[in-house]
């Protein structure tokens, strides 16, 4: 399934399938009224256990057992805001839901209550390297997110595949690949035999499908539009694509959702410019500063 955002702000976009050209899913974020002194009370209490996706990474490279999440600040532990965002499907049921309390995410996926950030991989912790970040899913021990500082893939093991890519700031064009299939019609005779020989015995499939056989000849197939993606490093130019298979013992949501999820985990991760909220077009152009300061400082070291 190959799905193209709408908006830079993956949070507040549509999915369309690129397939079809119908929108897939709708993705919304909104802020919540501010709770009662009773909630924030109960919030409080279980704030050490819930994981916080942090606005700035300060994770050391080194190797080690981490949490999942980035450290908590104190702006996102003591914030009240609460924001809800809402995942509907074509025909508009609500197929995921994430509530935010600051920066802690409360995760529900059909009538399944997940929770925590944590719940939605298939571990609490994870191994970091210097370069890569690792996280295996729930659904399949062998499917793993990879996050590097330039992409975010989802890894099948057991296969040693790429079961799902997103695609950021690129533009998508068409490479066509040729295929062939064979015509079965071509020969008038086609329907006569004789009554003591069947129409077509395995000894003759070899022959049936060669080019010079009467019953069928190769004939060009249309041309197919394979998908490839030219990333241009540049926010704001190109769009953003989620590419990946689906799985038997997942909801597409599920993964589209750990996308997000592991999205702004890498950017913590590796001290991208983190998402925000608020503002995204703002946002947008943080990130490209940041980016050409990056640059900038790679090219000169």
């Amino acid at each position: 399934m190959l799905l193209k955002f709408t908006a830079p702000d993956m949070l507040n976009t549509s999915l369309v399938d690129v397939a079809t050209g119908s929108r897939a899913y709708d993705i919304v974020t909104v802020l919540l009224p501010n709770p009662t002194s009773t909630e924030l009370l109960a919030s409080s209490s279980k704030s050490v256990s819930s994981p916080v996706f942090a606005s700035s990474s300060r994770l050391s490279s080194s190797f080690g057992k981490r949490p999942v999440s980035p450290p908590v600040e104190e702006s996102d532990a003591t914030s009240t805001e609460r924001r809800q965002t809402k995942i509907t499907d074509a025909t508009g049921n609500v197929v995921a839901e994430v509530i935010w309390k600051g920066r802690r995410p409360d995760i529900t996926i059909g009538d399944e209550k997940i929770g925590a950030l944590t719940d939605l991989f298939g571990s609490s912790t994870v191994r970091f390297m210097p370069k890569i970040l690792a996280i295996p899913t729930r659904f399949d021990t062998e499917y793993i997110w990879t996050a590097t500082p330039d992409s975010l893939t989802l890894f099948d093991y057991d296969a040693e595949a790429v079961r799902g890519t997103f695609h950021q700031n690129a533009i998508r064009i068409a490479t066509p690949y040729k295929s062939h299939k064979f015509n079965l019609t071509s020969s008038p005779n086609r329907g006569l035999r004789s009554p003591s020989k069947p129409l077509l015995t395995a000894s003759d499939l070899p022959s049936a499908f060669s080019s010079s056989s009467s019953i069928g000849t190769p004939v060009p197939e249309p041309k197919v539009l394979k998908p490839k993606f030219i990333p241009t490093h540049l926010p704001g130019l190109g769009s953003n694509y989620l590419e990946f298979a689906s799985h038997p013992l997942a909801q597409d949501v599920e993964i589209i959702l750990s996308f997000l999820m592991m999205e702004i985990l890498r950017r913590g991760r590796f001290s991208l410019t983190p998402y925000t909220f608020e503002r995204p077009k703002l946002w947008q152009l943080k990130e490209a500063r940041d980016l050409f300061w990056r640059r900038l400082r790679r090219n000169t070291v």
